[in-house]
């Protein structure tokens, strides 16, 4: 057992095995490779080089003694209030364009209003008219039921007359 190796796996530990194991490299970003959609075109590359070589030449021939070129803050300025007045321009647009919508919505309001009320003013009246029939025929019947309750007393008088003239 002592020649086997510990791990049916593993190779025992001769010159041979270890000539055969490969070689623990390291990989660089170089050697791998990048998906289609982060690949450069050599052109590409080369043309950020040239772009970025300008500027580091452009940096490095300086002299810190030269001032600085300066900056043009009156334009700036101005570029400034032409996009802020180009931004209230557009929110004046939205601000006319938000009231027409409105004028549409007060006109669609009103009208839904106007007709509702006319609704409810014709419901008023088949109620008033509904009761003043009700009323009318309640009077009538008090009327009749007067008439009627009358004539009985009549009738009722005329029979105490006759009877006690018998």
């Amino acid at each position: 057992m002592d020649g086997e190796p510990a791990n049916k796996s593993e190779l025992p530990p001769t010159q041979d095995a270890q000539a055969m194991r490969p070689s623990l490299r390291r990989y660089t970003s170089d050697d791998t490779e990048r998906p289609p959609s982060a690949q450069q075109t050599q052109q590409e590359s080369d043309e950020q080089a040239e772009a970025n070589g300008d500027e580091g030449l452009e940096d490095e021939d300086t002299d810190p003694a030269e001032p600085i070129a300066e900056f043009d803050w009156d334009d700036l300025a101005r570029r400034y209030h032409e996009a802020v007045n180009k931004c209230h321009g557009e929110e004046e647009e939205l601000m006319r364009e938000w009231e027409s919508l409105m004028a549409y919505f007060r006109i669609w309001a009103q009208s839904g209003h106007e007709h509702e009320t006319d609704r409810t003013h014709s419901r008023l009246r088949t109620r008033m008219t509904y009761v003043q029939n009700s009323e009318d025929t309640f009077e009538q019947r008090r009327n009749h039921y007067i008439s009627v309750v009358k004539a009985f007393e009549s009738a009722l008088n005329l029979l105490r007359g006759n009877s006690i003239g018998r």
